[in-house]
């Protein structure tokens, strides 16, 4: 999921010039250096330039849109845990999931909104090009967010598949140190490549640029596609996998029972969890489909021989990627039962206070706010 090792930037000679013996530029560095300062057969330079524009500008409307769906969805994920003394386990992880999610679409409306800033030197300068030029910061999120959605999957996993084991010896310290690892593991895994890539020259940020050798940096590239897409999708086919033979043989079981009082017992209790994992499997086959394009990409840059065609995909597939930031809250808010009522309560009040109390709609509203909190 690394597509940050291509930069749209035009380096400057002297630069690569100066640099140290033992460090090299990566291939696919190499490639868009040798592709900008040339002419393109599949695709002209001017239509770069306006294609990075146009994709900026959707990058950080994605960002904007996403904060405020985030922000929302946030709020009736709280409300609803705080009311719901039952599964807290499950809705802090989905909180966290959300909360992590939020903040890559925050970070990415900075990021893409100070490239065109003046030049700042100093320690000042430096966290910018770290945090925000090399989009560290929007890393360690999106990072920490693919942890996190392993670790919902893991907790569903044990739930319905043992849910005995799970009852004894899954613990809530358990699920908190889950979160906090989660936003410290993002964190370490994309910073300790910023940290040790990326240089200032001259007020230049060299998003990066700086590798020991070629082969250092195709097994971290590698080392970071197994780690975050491979290991991710193999968890979620296993888990899932076994989760629906669970819960089918769960199913034949109930409708075996005799008892109508119990089957309808169970049949609750059968529905609720598989509204939980069903949420968690839709933001993983959503998270699937948005993030395979740029690790099929990169994979075809780097051991390809490289042209225009392949080029043009990168707006597309990285588009792709950040549009996965701002689609898991119409998720919960589509299958959420706690989200759907806490949203349609706000929209109700909204409508109510807008209205006034001394119009007819504002009586209706009134009086349909109540009927819904009651």
């Amino acid at each position: 999921m690394y597509f940050y090792f291509v930069q749209f930037q035009q380096f400057d000679d002297i630069a690569a010039e100066n640099l140290p013996a033992n460090q090299t530029l990566g291939n696919t560095t190499k490639m868009i250096l040798n592709h900008t300062t040339s002419t393109a057969t599949f695709f002209d330079p001017a239509w770069q330039i306006a294609l990075e524009f146009y994709f900026q500008c959707a990058v950080i409307a994605i960002g904007i849109f996403g904060t405020a769906a985030n922000a929302l969805v946030l709020y009736a994920l709280i409300a609803e845990h705080a009311q719901n003394t039952k599964k807290r386990a499950i809705n802090l992880l989905i909180i966290n999931q959300n909360l992590l999610d939020m903040s890559s679409c925050i970070l990415v409306v900075i990021a893409f909104s100070i490239t065109l800033r003046p030049y700042v030197g100093g320690v000042l300068g430096y966290f910018i090009c770290i945090m925000f030029d090399s989009d560290g910061a929007v890393y360690s999120t999106l990072d920490a967010s693919v942890i996190n959605l392993i670790t919902l999957t893991i907790e569903r996993y044990l739930k319905v598949v043992h849910p005995f084991w799970s009852k004894k010896n899954l613990k809530p310290w358990m699920i908190h140190a889950a979160m906090v690892f989660a936003w410290i593991g993002g964190t370490l895994c994309a910073m300790t490549a910023v940290f040790t890539t990326t240089p200032m020259t001259d007020g230049e940020c060299l998003s990066f640029y700086v590798w020991h050798s070629p082969a250092a940096r195709m097994v971290y590239m590698t080392m970071m596609c197994i780690m975050f897409f491979v290991i991710p999708l193999v968890t979620f086919i296993y888990c899932y996998g076994r989760i629906v033979i669970v819960m089918r043989r769960q199913m034949r079981v109930m409708a075996g029972h005799n008892v109508e009082g119990s089957a309808q017992m169970s049949a609750s209790q059968m529905q609720s969890k598989r509204i939980k994992w069903n949420i968690i499997i839709i933001v993983s086959i959503t998270f699937i489909i948005c993030w395979f394009p740029i690790n099929i990409y990169f994979i075809i840059v780097d051991v390809s021989v490289p042209n225009g065609g392949v080029f043009v995909g990168y707006f597309f597939t990285m588009f792709m990627a950040y549009l996965n930031t701002c689609m898991n809250p119409f998720i919960y808010a589509l299958k959420h039962d706690g989200v759907k009522e806490r949203l349609a309560r706000l929209i109700v009040c909204h409508k109510g206070v807008t209205a006034g109390p001394d119009s007819a709609t504002g009586r209706n509203n009134d009086r349909g706010t109540q009927h819904i909190q009651s």
